[in-house]
């Protein structure tokens, strides 16, 4: 009997030991884990502030965006309609107004329109794609161009001096570039615009 004790008492030496370093890897893992859960957690909570700020600054970004485009519209359709209505040949002046009055407001209106629309564009230019920038860029070059070839007779009349032959024909048919190149770059450009807008 004295054997079953001893054998008894040495088993539960053994298990009392093994079963204390059980309880206590147990113990740690479920430390280590609540830690790791926590951790996890919190980095979750940085990450999910994370998107939701840059989510805020791409919508406010693109808020801006579509602002931006839609004066630049504005301002493209209103510089082409002065541009139009400047060069046009089939103008007429109501009674007791001077031509070349009205030409030089026209001229003016038209100019002062242009320098608004290119000083705007300048200041908003980050917010095109860089082929959007170069279709209003050829925009503003093509269209000055032809205001200038049409102005010329203008500024030399204005001067008491006459423009050479082939000056005075670039004047007199400035109007015929307009839907040659003027026209097809509106489009281009409103193609442009609606892809940005996501058509």
């Amino acid at each position: 009997m004295e054997n079953y004790i001893i054998i008894i008492v040495g088993f539960v030496c053994t298990l009392i030991p093994t079963l204390i370093t059980l309880w206590l890897n147990e113990k740690v893992k479920g430390s280590v884990k609540n830690s790791f859960d926590e951790k996890l957690s919190q980095f979750q909570i940085e990450l999910n502030h994370l998107k939701t700020k840059e989510n805020f600054k791409f919508t406010k970004l693109h808020e801006k965006r579509f602002e931006v485009l839609q004066e630049s519209y504005k301002y493209l359709n209103n510089n082409l309609n002065l541009l139009v209505k400047h060069i046009s040949p089939f103008k007429f002046t109501r009674d007791g107004e001077d031509y070349d009055e009205n030409e030089k407001k026209a001229s003016n209106e038209y100019r002062d329109a242009h320098n608004e629309f290119l000083e705007y564009f300048n200041f908003n230019s980050i917010y095109f794609d860089e082929e959007t920038e170069a279709l209003l860029r050829s925009f503003f070059q093509e269209s000055g161009e032809i205001f200038n070839a049409y102005d010329q007779r203008q500024l030399y009349k204005s001067m008491g001096e006459t423009l050479e032959k082939e000056d005075r024909l670039a004047s007199a048919f400035a109007y015929k570039k307009i839907p040659k190149i003027i026209h097809p770059l509106k489009k281009e450009i409103e193609t442009k615009f609606r892809k940005l807008l996501g058509e």
